[in-house]
């Protein structure tokens, strides 16, 4: 019979440690690391950074999203980040649904400043949403303004953005700092990224973490380990003290070699669509060095090691973001069909008219009359979409959830 080894024994790196306690279950285990991953940036806020450039400050907080089908976990993984974090730490949070000008509201009360403007100074928040097609919503005009206001706020780290809304008039948003953490299905992406939106720089700054089924792990519920009680307190001890922790990173010079090696011999992006995503790695990079760094106990020091783990996320982001670049040319090349499915999944159990589809797709995707109707056909006979005719003649269409 095999020992048992308390796992604080074994291991101190606050991300083995958070794997552990996660115990067997069915959420894919790139969800819980990704998660604790979230986590941490959102603790560190912009409490610490690194130098990239003399003067310059570049903060390790992400954007994680967690893509898979319905009933995968994806919530699941969020709610045991969540949970540990406000069970450790002061950190603000906000989670459910939300549009731009709420979210405004949320990220502070705007006072004014000598010059009678109104401003939010410095605002820090978690955002946490469970599956954006419910919290920001189907329709796909806002939440593309949705994800291009998340795309600013994430780059205006040491800016101030100039916006507002009709209710409270223009409002500066002042060195804002958000984490942002969700999960979402690889419809609601194809309905979302459209080329412009790829192009924006929007994937470029999001890790976007794709899970799916596996049908020989099954657990009625979540096996926890012995030790659980004993290695959660740990974690809450260090993510208080991490959190304590503020100031500047630096970095050994074998790390940096490590990273400037990397950097050098990476090949050049043959395809336009990577441009963006390719120049910002280097940032992905670091800010992923920054986080494991403080996931191990010791000087707060890049060192090879977390370089190496750095470099090794770096990796998974880019085999993940080819995923994503393939659901995104769905969007905006040749596939009527996908095209319709995606539009009608994401409205789920809402019933879609025949003239109200064509009229979308017409204005939106460019698609004439035929294409629609062969693609709809198409999909009514593989299962996947059912019809509805009523005794006026209309027609609508819903996606099905089962497919026999």
């Amino acid at each position: 019979m095999t020992q048992f080894i308390p796992a604080l024994q074994r291991t101190q790196n606050l991300f083995d440690l958070y794997q552990y306690i996660c115990g067997k279950s069915e959420v894919p285990a790139v969800f819980n690391f990704w998660s604790s991953v979230a986590m941490l940036a959102a603790t560190l806020e912009n409490r610490v950074w690194y130098e990239k450039h003399k003067g310059e400050k570049l903060y390790p907080h992400l954007y994680v999203m967690l893509v898979g089908a319905g009933g995968l976990g994806k919530g699941t993984a969020i709610s045991q980040a969540v949970r540990i974090a406000k069970s450790s730490i002061n950190i603000q949070t906000y989670r459910g649904k939300l549009t731009c000008a709420h979210l405004i509201d949320v990220l502070g009360k705007a006072e004014k400043d000598e010059f009678d403007r109104k401003v939010v100074k410095n605002p820090r928040l978690w955002l946490l949403m469970d599956e954006l097609k419910n919290d920001v919503g189907s329709h796909k005009q806002l939440a593309e303004e949705f994800v291009a206001m998340m795309t600013e706020l994430y780059t205006a780290t040491n800016y101030t953005i100039n916006t507002g809304t009709r209710t409270s008039g223009e409002i500066d948003i002042v060195d804002p700092l958000v984490n942002w953490m969700a999960g979402t299905t690889e419809a609601w992406l194809r309905m979302v990224l459209t080329k412009d939106l790829v192009d924006s720089g929007f994937t470029a700054r999001t890790c976007f973490i794709f899970g799916k089924y596996d049908f020989n792990k099954r657990y009625p519920r979540i096996v926890y380990p012995p030790d659980y009680d004993e290695v959660m307190e740990h974690i809450q001890l260090r993510l208080w003290m991490i959190q304590q922790f503020e100031g500047r990173i630096l970095m050994t010079e074998q790390a940096e070699s490590i990273v400037d090696q990397w950097y050098m011999m990476r090949p050049a992006p043959t395809e336009e669509a990577w441009y963006s995503m390719w120049h910002r790695h280097h940032d992905m990079m670091l800010k992923f060095a920054m986080i494991n760094c403080l996931a191990d106990p010791g000087p707060p020091v890049i060192n090879a090691s977390h370089m190496l783990k750095a470099k090794a996320m770096v990796r998974q982001i880019v085999r993940f973001t080819s995923r994503l670049l393939e659901v995104a040319h769905e969007t905006y090349a040749t596939k009527p069909s996908n095209e319709i499915a995606s539009y009608l999944e994401v409205k789920g159990s809402d019933w879609s008219g025949h003239s109200d589809m064509l009229r979308y797709f017409r204005s939106k995707r460019g698609m004439d009359s035929k294409q629609v109707k062969d693609a709809v056909f198409q999909l009514i006979a593989e299962g996947s979409v059912e019809v509805e005719r009523t005794a006026t003649g209309k027609t609508s269409y819903r996606w099905r959830e089962v497919v026999a």
